[in-house]
């Protein structure tokens, strides 16, 4: 757990932002309330606060998933979060989207719902019981999720967030398994997209 230096209130890691003022002077660990109030008073943007901080969506097998809602105030426009905490330090799913200063918060707050029932409208990953024995594969030959930092391996080797379970490097080598002797295409996008 983390202390923001402006208003003292403990959060997790994932809620802090990392802020250098002034060149040369000590970097400080503020809240992104307290973040988002600095950036506002700085850019001149009223109403930073008025949203719906948390929303449940289902998924296509019904299942519910609670969404924290989280909006950072950058120089560069806004970026709005949805995550699924599953635990103080475990995020299953995440969506972000961005936002111009011009566009109303509304419709940015739109296009992250629409994000959000698009990335759960489906599952990536297949699990079956084969003679006795589960089977864990990809289905239609095609994954999609979030690369993160794996605490195990201090870095070393990645985690995957898919279908808002985490899989470790090697979890999803054997689930790549399944795909033996098939060719495959890579491709990296950034989270907002």
């Amino acid at each position: 757990m983390n202390r923001c230096q402006w208003c003292g209130k403990v959060t997790s890691g994932f809620g802090m932002v990392v802020l250098t003022i002034k060149e040369g002077e000590p970097s400080q660990s503020l809240c992104r309330d307290c973040y988002n109030e600095f950036m506002a008073n700085m850019l001149g943007i009223e109403d930073f606060e008025d949203f719906e901080k948390e929303i449940t969506f289902l998924d296509c097998a019904g299942t519910e998933h609670f969404f924290q809602i989280e909006k950072i105030i950058n120089p560069t426009g806004i970026l709005w979060e949805a995550k699924e905490f599953i635990s103080d330090n475990q995020i299953g799913y995440s969506f972000e989207i961005h936002q111009d200063f011009e566009e109303d918060p509304n419709d940015a707050l739109k296009r992250l719902y629409k994000k959000i029932k698009k990335g759960l409208s489906k599952k990536f990953i297949k699990r079956e019981v084969v003679q006795g024995k589960e089977l864990i594969s990809i289905k239609d030959n095609v994954v999609e999720g979030r690369i993160e930092w794996d605490d195990k391996y201090n870095g070393r080797a990645p985690k995957f967030i898919i279908d808002g379970q985490e899989y470790s490097l090697e979890e999803f080598g054997r689930i790549l398994m399944s795909c033996e002797g098939l060719n495959f295409r890579l491709e990296i996008i950034e989270s907002s997209e």
